[in-house]
């Protein structure tokens, strides 16, 4: 068969599979078996069909003598083990050189029949179009079994893959969608704790997104993370129509896109340029609250260096390599702050565009890479105190980079990565602090996804002074150690504190420093730190440990990962809050609580009166 026959057949065949699907009597699955294995089919029936009625019409002789012929059932039984080769013999009666030789004629026939038939299943089972198909039954099997909430996760690049480790790290479920199957080779999701089902399929499509889930009940809210603003757009408005009640969030490097999804109510869009902006902005406002929004919103199963001090930056002026996307973002946080800013931009008509908005600070901008000794030095590099090298080129960022260090050594770079391949160079550079899209964007969405009180308490944070930035720092060096903290929200409710839900109702105080109390000892504390406390809409930094717990309070605590399972304990088992609360334990069980309060009750009957 010739490679364009192939392709024709394939192409039908997938036409084929789609019309049974439009129609919907079968799966795909079962529709493309029935499609491909109908001639095969046909031609066994046949085949049998005739190998039977020539048994039935031939006579034979029977053990008397006598004239014989055999029923549709014997010569049914008789193709069937001689087709098969498994030979029982000549049954119930010796055979007549007739009926031997029909035989012989059937043997031939069932062969070529069968080997037919065997060479189609054999291209079936590895035709993509069929193999494609099986993996989809079997993914929409996966989806509509899953029991549990869980998230759509749309890309499984760098991004999308950070966001469902942490996800799956935290025992949530994600189900992803991802277009380009060799992402599977980078990103190994089946060595996550939690199973992750995965469809290779557009996510920009809404046939998929509905096969993915979406329009579950128990479907939480959907993350667009592919590398395209468009297929982030379309996921956005798909998920918004499919699933209204459920959270969107998108990422958007393009403005222009930032805006349209945020018109039809995009409950989180992350643009990396603007969120670094903002953390950068920290660095120059607060190095220990830059240092801080590290420590929480970092993996919390990398490792702090035993040397880790806030970066230190001196008052001066900078360059900013590159005007793009990234460079104008941290132009305006520099314009904030007024900080004194060169920029370097290589395309002359971006350093027109910017005289003519920026009048009378023209001067500002040079035209020039920053990858010379020359541009360089027409910015005065030896007298600046910080290089941004903010191109979309990493070959031209770490040039700058190598460049820069070589002309002022005390100068403090920070460097945009674009591509994940490229970690260990910048990582030899020695950047002062390195910007990865992806790493960013996927630092925002893990935060609002799995702790929606953290974003409120870096922001409420950022706005403390120094004083207070180096006090919490303090705080939470003396709890976390080696490993950068593990944060968490906890609720008051029924379903997340139902043992704090059930003192409150017996009339109880239940107050925060119970829950900093540690259930095994309740002499020792457990080594974690509340962060926030939101009650009504109000949140209070770092709150007081007598504050007294009501229903719907929300806390925000960060500390070691075995403080978080022990006061676990403490919300969900009452004979835990009872012990850090210094109450008598109660049996959990009814009967055994009657029976306890019956004993007690004829102890205290027993006793003898004092005089």
């Amino acid at each position: 068969m010739s490679a364009a026959h192939e392709k024709k057949s394939q192409a039908e065949d997938s036409a084929q599979t789609e019309a049974f699907s439009a129609e919907e009597p079968f799966n795909p699955h079962t529709a493309m078996i029935m499609w491909r294995m109908r001639t095969p089919l046909i031609i066994l029936i046949c085949v049998y069909a005739i190998a039977i009625l020539g048994l039935v019409l031939i006579p034979g002789v029977d053990d008397q003598g006598q004239p014989w012929h055999m029923t549709f059932f014997h010569a049914f039984y008789l193709v069937s083990y001689t087709a098969t080769t498994i030979g029982f013999g000549e049954i119930p009666y010796a055979l007549t050189d007739a009926q031997r030789m029909w035989v012989l004629v059937t043997i031939y026939m069932t062969v070529v029949a069968w080997f037919y038939a065997i060479g189609s299943i054999l291209s079936l089972v590895q035709d993509p179009v069929f193999q494609q198909a099986r993996k989809q039954a079997r993914f929409e099997k996966e989806v509509t079994s899953m029991r549990e909430h869980f998230y759509l996760v749309c890309g499984l690049g760098e991004t999308g893959y950070e966001i469902v480790r942490a996800l799956s790290n935290e025992h949530y479920r994600a189900i992803v969608i991802e277009k380009d199957s060799n992402t599977l080779l980078e990103h190994n999701i089946h060595a996550l704790p939690e199973y992750v089902p995965l469809l290779i399929a557009d996510a920009s499509i809404p046939k998929n997104l509905k096969l993915a889930g979406i329009a579950e009940h128990n479907c939480k809210g959907v993350i667009a993370a592919t590398a395209s603003d468009e297929t982030n757009l379309k996921i956005a408005i798909s998920s918004k129509l499919l699933h209204p009640d459920g959270m969107v969030v998108c990422r958007s490097d393009i403005k222009s896109y930032e805006e349209n999804m945020r018109s039809f109510d995009t409950d989180y869009v992350v643009n990396p340029y603007n969120t670094f902006a903002k953390i950068f902005s920290m660095l120059l406002h607060s190095p220990s609250m830059h240092m801080i929004f590290n420590w929480l919103t970092g993996a919390p199963d990398s490792q702090l260096s035993d040397a880790e001090e806030p970066l230190k930056l001196n008052a001066g002026r900078w360059i900013l390599c590159g005007y793009g996307r990234f460079g104008t973002s941290l132009y305006e946080s520099l314009r904030e702050h007024d900080v004194q800013t060169t920029i370097l931009e290589a395309d002359d008509e971006i350093c027109e565009q910017f005289r003519q908005a920026n009048t009378g600070r023209g001067d500002n901008i040079i035209t020039g890479s920053g990858v010379d000794e020359k541009t360089l030095n027409k910015a005065e590099i030896k007298q600046a105190v910080g290089i941004i090298a903010g191109t979309d080129n990493d070959s031209n960022n770490l040039s700058i980079i190598m460049t820069a260090r070589q002309m002022n050594p005390n100068i403090f770079v920070v460097a945009r990565q674009n591509q994940r391949d490229n970690t260990e160079l910048f990582e030899r550079s020695n950047a002062d602090l390195v910007m990865q899209p992806r790493e960013i964007t996927a630092r925002y969405i893990r935060a609002q996804l799995l702790n929606q009180l953290l974003i409120p308490f870096l922001i409420k944070a950022s706005q403390q002074d120094e004083e207070w930035t180096n006090i919490t720092v303090s705080r939470l060096s003396a709890v976390i150690g080696e490993r950068k903290p593990h944060v968490w929200t906890t609720i008051v409710d029924a379903e997340n504190a139902p043992a704090v839900m059930q003192a409150i109702k017996l009339g109880r105080s239940v107050k925060l420093d119970n829950l900093l109390t540690d259930p095994v000892s309740c002499s020792h504390r457990l080594e974690c730190v509340a962060l926030l406390f939101q009650r009504n809409g109000k949140k209070q930094l770092m709150p007081e440990d007598d504050i007294e717990l009501k229903p719907g309070d929300q806390i925000l605590f960060c500390g070691k990962h075995e403080a978080k399972d022990g006061m676990h304990w403490i919300l969900q088992v009452m004979s835990s809050l009872n012990y850090v609360m210094t109450y008598e334990n109660e049996p959990e069980s009814y009967i055994w609580r009657k029976f306890s309060r019956r004993y007690k009750d004829t102890e205290r009957r027993s006793r003898p009166r004092q005089p």
